[in-house]
């Protein structure tokens, strides 16, 4: 993607950011994209998007329960570090 002088990369940054925010974490179980806006990207080569406008107070109770599970699972996993933690410490 770069040119032969790499000196056209921070053209391609929004490639990276889109791979980045698209990717599922394993702490959160979710994208980041998703995380914030309560939705998958749409990536679309011809331009062509056609998605419904949520209504917002529908949209602001789906995003709290997105929080929710958010919330549940990085609990969860700090629940798992410890124990794992407590297991390896001597006293």
């Amino acid at each position: 993607m770069t040119n032969y002088h790499q000196n056209n990369w921070s053209n391609l940054l929004f490639v990276a950011k889109f791979s980045y925010n698209n990717t599922m974490h394993s702490t959160t179980q979710q994208t980041p994209f998703f995380a914030n806006h309560g939705l998958h990207p749409k990536f679309d080569i011809q331009g062509v998007n056609n998605v419904m406008n949520l209504v917002i107070e529908d949209q602001v109770a789906w995003l709290a329960n997105i929080r929710a599970q958010l919330v549940f699972n990085l609990e969860e996993v700090q629940k798992r570090y410890k124990e794992n933690a407590n297991e390896h410490h001597k006293d």
